[in-house]
């Protein structure tokens, strides 16, 4: 499978002269040789280059000069498009180097990921975790999270990558503080299922993001570390809210041109129950052109942004947002899929149920083939909006997809059996999830108080009353409290 759609051109190709003063060698000739190679690669004469370097491959046999030759064939190649060729080239150099250096492993991993080959692209983060642990900053973030969430599940390496990262102190520039936290989230998790919970503690004092502390301290497995997180949750979570907002806007006042930074900024705020702030931080960004400017990961700013909308109930603007960047050319931004269905999911989510349905239909051409979880919350969105209207045939006929397979979506698949009023199937969900290792801290978290309770002009009140009635019944009742509990409310933040 492929991790990305695009691999930008510069990612591929750093100056290549930097090669040759990562390895310096001792001839003459071949040096020079090698430099003319170098610069015409630069100069993006690839085939010119190319020439130099093969007829130097083959009076060579020499380990060392053959690594710095496929090194810097690795480089023409990939600016050539020629990816697969680049890949072999780069995998011949780092084996015959016995110190590969940060610009030959970066260019392993880059490859590598860009093939699809996530366990490989695994292999060489490792190696640049254990070599040169600043490099992995170097890094497109993007491609990083892909290569570590196709690990996870996979045995002990999703856990290896997120030790290696976390450890290493990973934390590239376009990263916010909650993106980090996520990870340590990961790590603590498969540290207390390996009885270190002593290491456990340690990557705790790192996490500042108040949700992934509330989602450790609901949940039982980690009940070691409980007085540890309310201790640091503070009544209301108001110590825990301080300080993640200081450390976001600490990075914000440190990129203010950042839109990552601001966004950062923004959710801190907006997990602080102070919306207003973030919504006024939000409001940038907002003609054609510049929403067409924005990068793959920026663009989230726009979704955040059109959720704190709704969450005040501005429905009209909430949307209109949405739609304004939806209606931009894709321009090799993979993450618009998720900002289509987000679009039909807020309509739903605020009651518009039949603006929702033409959204959904419009929505339906533009993502990937039947079955894709994008799809899945389509079905999601359409049942519900039928329910709302009264048209229940309609709506069972446009859950059927979910009904068929529940994992393959099982957010969508429960937010539509509560819908649909199929009480029983929603509690079945509800426990399966429970029963999960990878799904319980989330599944409890959505449960809380907090989250559930009933409040005027609350988006999506019937999921949150149809959750409310789940939790009670004996059956969801008994699960949930042998997988975790309800923060207690001295620490419990307000919502």
């Amino acid at each position: 499978m492929m991790i990305v759609n695009h691999l930008p051109r510069f990612c591929l190709v750093p100056f290549a002269a930097l090669l040759l003063a990562a390895a310096p060698v001792e001839a003459p000739r071949f040096e020079s040789q090698l430099a003319a190679a170098a610069a015409l690669v630069d100069a993006n004469k690839t085939s010119d280059a190319l020439v130099i370097l093969d007829a130097m491959r083959t009076v060579t046999e020499l380990p060392l000069e053959r690594g710095q030759i496929d090194g810097l064939r690795s480089f023409a190649l990939a600016r050539a498009n020629r990816l697969p060729e680049a890949r072999q080239a780069i995998e011949a150099s780092i084996a015959s180097s016995a110190s590969p250096s940060l610009l030959l492993l970066r260019q392993l991993f880059l490859l590598r990921a860009f093939d699809g080959d996530s366990k490989g692209a695994g292999d060489a983060l490792l190696l640049i975790a254990a070599t040169d642990p600043k490099g992995l900053n170097t890094l497109p973030m993007e491609m990083v999270n892909a290569v570590v969430r196709a690990a996870q599940g996979d045995g002990n390496r999703g856990f290896d990558l997120d030790y290696a990262l976390v450890t290493a102190g990973w934390a590239p520039p376009e990263a916010t503080v909650a993106h980090l936290d996520w990870a340590r989230l990961r790590l603590i998790t498969g540290l207390v299922a390996g009885d270190r919970s002593d290491e456990a503690r340690t990557v705790l004092a790192g996490i500042l993001n108040p949700v992934v502390l509330v989602r450790l301290g609901v949940d039982r497995r980690f009940v070691a570390l409980w007085p540890e997180i309310e201790r640091r949750l503070g009544p209301g979570a108001d110590i825990a809210d301080a300080a993640y907002v200081g450390a976001a806007k600490a990075r914000f006042d440190t990129r203010p041109d950042s839109l990552i930074a601001r966004m950062g900024y923004a959710e801190a705020l907006n997990i602080a129950s102070r919306e207003p702030e973030a919504t006024r931080l939000l409001d940038v960004v907002k003609t054609p052109e510049e929403l067409a400017r924005l990068t793959d990961s920026e663009i989230w700013l726009v979704n955040l942004h059109a959720q704190l909308l709704g969450d005040a109930s501005n429905v009209d603007a909430a949307l209109g947002r949405l739609a304004a960047l939806n209606a931009t050319p894709p321009n090799g931004r993979p993450n618009m899929i998720a900002t289509i269905v987000s679009e039909v999911m807020l309509a739903q989510h605020l009651g518009r149920s039949e603006q929702t349905l033409t959204l959904a239909d419009a929505a339906r051409a533009k993502l990937p083939e039947k079955g894709d979880t994008a799809q899945l919350y389509l079905a999601q969105a359409r049942a519900c909006a039928l329910a709302d209207l009264g048209r229940n045939d309609e709506a069972a006929t446009a859950a059927a997809a979910l009904v068929a397979a529940p994992a393959a979506n099982d957010g969508a698949y429960l937010a539509t059996m509560i819908c649909l009023g199929r009480n029983d199937a929603a509690a079945a969900a509800i426990i399966r999830r429970l029963a999960d290792p990878a799904e319980r801290t989330g599944m409890l978290f959505d449960l809380q108080p907090f989250l559930i309770n009933d409040r005027p002009g609350v988006m999506d009140a019937r999921g949150r009353a149809g959750l409310r009635a789940l939790k009670a019944r004996a059956d969801v009742k008994a699960a949930y409290l042998k997988a975790g509990r309800d923060l207690p409310a001295a620490v419990a933040p307000p919502r």
